[in-house]
């Protein structure tokens, strides 16, 4: 009793079940003369059960009786295995993998824990010579060292419980906080990229995505669709949004300043050079390096700009020596780089690099039903510059904007916005015939062949129920724009200008599902 007591207290100091279980077989091993000795624990489901051998994770299920545990479990008696009776479940593979080391001689005995109770909390598997096996069944001193042991495993087991909760709940408090965080910049962001529809949604989403993972982004959209706005968003919503952010417009600076400016010149470098210049990628160390129209950057300039990429250092003009540096580069064009790439026009190879993370931006003409929140948006604007008080849009006035198809996206919104409110007098709203004539002059002629088209198709003289016919009318327009945002009440009120309300009243009226 006093060996298999010394061996318990060893046991008693571990906390761990994976290094209970294995100083368990040690000092089994020891005692006995075994050759190995593994121990079977529950999953946390109870439905199999695990123990490592020899680096081999093996499982089997307690209700599968095609293995000896499970006929084991339902005694629960302990039981010993000569060899005869080893070969009726040589069948089963991880039994099978307990005897293949095994001599003809050796026995396999199976002992459930707590000994002598209904209730199996876990099985030991000993291999070794019978001599040794036999006698367990009947030792005292044998079932008092494995009641200890199935003591220490629960409270190892309960410490791995209360561990594994609070690491639950500590990946749920950061998840919580992550989304509280990310709900925080989506509203921020609102404020800087305006709309409210899907696909700006989307975009503000992919805005957060991408200054959260550090990658380069590469911004492609139309001219005037906000890219130099959207990068400024990536960097304020990055870890170096407390850096500088710096810009540059490649098509801007001629092809034989770029290098200089990009990169920076010693002395002496070249004629003029009088002093030492710092280039714009060392002012952007730590920070956010914007390379706006980089389709336009040239070929051979290109080449040095992958380098840079690819090894985070460069080399001023004119210097010997390289400088490391940390920065992230958020790149944009309005061309098609993958086309320019097939055309030879940009390297491929460059084109990976800023392709990590894409990001393609609408045009207006993608997202008409913003265009009401970015006129209110500029009208402030301008409101706040100039110190007026213009108070709004008339619905005439943005009905007519959603006419034109702005090829100048928002950035020609805001110029038409601003000349708007330069002729509209404080305390009144932009009417139609603010914008005046020359601004929509293609499209208004197109609106009027509308409007005359519109009165030659419908029979006004026909009509004896004005009141029908203006109902008839209002269903017709809801019906439509029903179609139009795919059966969404909420965008269909917001485009005719209509409380959400007032929209479901109105459809219960007329009947329209």
């Amino acid at each position: 009793m006093s060996q298999w007591l010394a061996r318990a207290v060893n046991l008693a100091a571990i906390r761990d079940t994976e290094e209970l279980a294995d100083k368990y077989a040690v000092e089994v091993c020891e005692e006995l003369g075994l050759r190995a000795v593994c121990v079977l624990a529950p999953s946390s489901d109870g439905r199999t059960l695990i123990t490592r051998y020899k680096g081999r994770q093996l499982e089997w299920a307690v209700d599968d009786f095609t293995n000896p545990f499970a006929h084991v479990l339902q005694s629960p008696e302990p039981v010993l295995f000569d060899e005869q009776k080893r070969l009726y479940w040589l069948e089963d593979e991880g039994f099978r993998t307990f005897v293949t080391d095994s001599s003809p001689q050796e026995s396999i005995f199976i002992q459930p824990l707590p000994p002598k109770e209904h209730s199996v909390q876990l099985m030991v598997v000993l291999m070794g010579n019978a001599e040794q096996l036999k006698p367990l069944a009947e030792s005292e001193h044998w079932h008092e060292f494995n009641r200890f042991f199935v003591l220490q495993w629960q409270i190892a087991s309960g410490i791995a419980q209360q561990l594994n909760k609070e690491t639950v709940l500590t990946e749920s408090i950061a998840r919580i906080r992550q989304e509280e965080h990310t709900r925080e910049l989506a509203v921020r962001l609102k404020s800087q990229l305006i709309g409210s529809s899907d696909v700006m949604h989307q975009v503000r989403e992919q805005v957060i995505t991408a200054a959260q993972s550090g990658l380069t982004v590469l911004i492609q959209g139309e001219t005037g669709t906000g890219k130099e706005l959207v990068a400024q968003a990536v960097h304020k919503m990055s870890s170096r949004s407390h850096k500088p952010f710096v810009a540059i417009n490649c098509a801007a600076i001629p092809e034989n300043l770029l290098e200089s400016e990009l990169f920076g010149y010693e002395r002496g470098a070249f004629s003029g050079a009088d002093k030492a210049k710092k280039g714009l990628l060392a002012e952007a160390d730590g920070g956010t390096l914007f390379l706006d129209e980089i389709g336009d950057m040239p070929v051979m300039l290109q080449a040095k700009l992958l380098r840079m990429l690819e090894n985070r250092t460069y080399r001023p003009v004119g210097a010997k020596e390289e400088i490391s540096l940390d920065f992230r580069l958020v790149a944009a064009t309005h061309v098609h780089l993958r086309e320019q790439v097939e055309k030879n026009q940009f390297r491929s190879d460059l084109y990976y690099r800023l392709n990590q993370y894409p990001l393609d931006l609408p045009s207006l003409a993608e997202r008409k039903e913003d265009l009401s929140e970015l006129a209110l948006h500029f009208i402030s604007s301008y409101n706040k510059s100039r110190g007026t008080e213009v108070t709004g849009i008339r619905y005439a006035a943005l009905k007519f904007l959603r006419e034109y198809d702005f090829p100048g996206n928002v950035r020609e919104l805001r110029n038409v916005i601003e000349f708007a409110c330069a002729q509209t007098a404080s305390g009144d709203e932009i009417d139609a015939t603010s914008f005046g004539k020359r601004t929509f002059q293609k499209k208004s002629q197109d609106a009027n062949t509308v409007s005359s088209k519109e009165e030659n198709e419908h029979p006004f003289s026909q009509i004896d129920n004005l009141r029908q016919e203006l109902l008839n009318y209002e269903a017709a327009i809801i019906k439509s724009r029903l179609k139009q945002y795919d059966g969404n009440k909420t965008k269909v009120a917001e485009s005719l200008n209509l409380p959400k309300r007032t929209l479901a009243h109105k459809c219960r009226k007329l009947e329209i599902l």
